[in-house]
């Protein structure tokens, strides 16, 4: 009897991998997945109260057709699997599978097994292209079609990019140390567009402080853009890009520079801007930690509303790691009077803003 995704994996006789794919793509280990589903251990980097899955398996004999699932499971309040949601998962898959089980044999895709399934979640459009560029590295499949016309632009006319897809900004990120240089140049003069839906994708990738230090570079610049005397023009032009960038930076192995980024920007007038703050609560919650961080990020969240300030709090103090750090910045006897108003609206919410703003978006 199957009673567990890892089980149902085993029988099926495939190899695979398993990937979080909440804050960032990240694999994790067959063994921590494997204590996560038998409730000893919590999930390793929740989200929204949800682990965001992805299981990748192929057929051994035929790696360049691998499968992924895409998977999003409740999380009770420690971060723990909910088994009863788990077996429903399960049993609509076993009854979708069993009639595709010749197939499953004969490696075809198994394209309708998932349809209807409620667990089943469609990443973003950049979050897809990120995961198809790592599973093609993972297996040493070739890049997508796109790779080559990205090179090319990369190295070109950089104007040009109304032609590029996000898919080969994402084969280009993924082999980002094959490419350092051309990225540390491009970065510095890349239209907007074309450096959103880049850093979009390297917010999934380890880089290096070279590259951090080109993307920090290019942050500064935005922020000497903002200007509070024409807030609706500089929030049309500057803020997704300005949000994009922490994004990008935001697996950067440079500690130092990656935070000293965060720190300026909290010291900008981009804080004005919620995208910008989500972009740090949903990318660089591990850089909470650090109380010189946190409190200014709690102080320019709570300008924003109540609603605002509830949502996004309500998700990092989910996180076991940075729950007590966010706890100790509450305590903060230099905290404002605004954010003290917001810590109790968040502890005592049965009072409504009055005409709150609309709600941050967290993606």
């Amino acid at each position: 009897m199957i009673t567990s995704i890892g089980q149902l994996l085993e029988q099926m006789g495939v190899t695979s991998r398993i990937f979080d794919l909440g804050r960032h793509i990240q694999e994790i280990s067959t063994a921590t997945f494997a204590e996560f589903e038998a409730q000893a251990v919590a999930y390793p980097a929740p989200y929204l109260h949800h682990a965001w899955i992805g299981l990748l398996f192929w057929d051994p004999d035929t790696p360049d057709i691998p499968l992924l699932w895409f998977i999003k499971l409740p999380l009770d309040e420690q971060g723990k699997i909910v088994p009863a949601q788990r077996d429903q998962f399960l049993q609509q898959l076993l009854v979708a599978l069993g009639s595709n089980i010749e197939a499953s044999k004969q490696g075809e895709q198994l394209a309708a097994v998932l349809e209807g399934n409620p667990y089943v979640f469609t990443p973003t459009p950049e979050r897809q292209a990120a995961i198809h560029a790592r599973v093609n590295l993972l297996l040493n499949n070739p890049p997508s079609d796109f790779y080559a016309a990205t090179c090319d632009y990369l190295n070109s006319n950089l104007e040009a990019w109304h032609q590029l897809g996000i898919q080969g900004l994402a084969d280009v990120a993924v082999r980002w140390p094959e490419h350092q240089q051309t990225l540390i140049q491009a970065i510095a003069s890349m239209p907007p567009a074309p450096l959103i839906g880049l850093c979009q994708c390297l917010e999934n990738e380890a880089i290096n402080g070279a590259v951090g230090k080109a993307l920090h570079s290019r942050l500064l610049s935005s922020l000497t853009n903002f200007n509070t005397e024409d807030g609706l023009e500089t929030a049309n032009s500057e803020t997704p890009l300005c949000a994009a960038l922490v994004r990008g930076l935001s697996q950067c192995r440079a500690l130092e520079l990656r935070q000293k980024a965060l720190t300026q920007l909290l010291a900008s007038p981009a804080i004005n801007h919620i995208e910008v703050l989500a972009a740090i609560a949903t990318r660089c919650a591990q850089d909470l930690c650090n109380p010189e961080i946190c409190l200014p990020f709690l102080e320019a969240l709570c300008l924003h509303g109540q609603q605002n300030f509830n949502r996004i709090l309500a998700d990092l103090l989910f996180c076991a790691a940075i729950r007590p750090h966010i706890l100790a910045a509450f305590r903060q006897q230099q905290r404002s009077v605004e954010l003290s108003i917001a810590i109790g609206g968040l502890l005592n919410p049965q009072t409504p803003p009055a005409d709150p703003p609309p709600p941050a978006t967290l993606h």
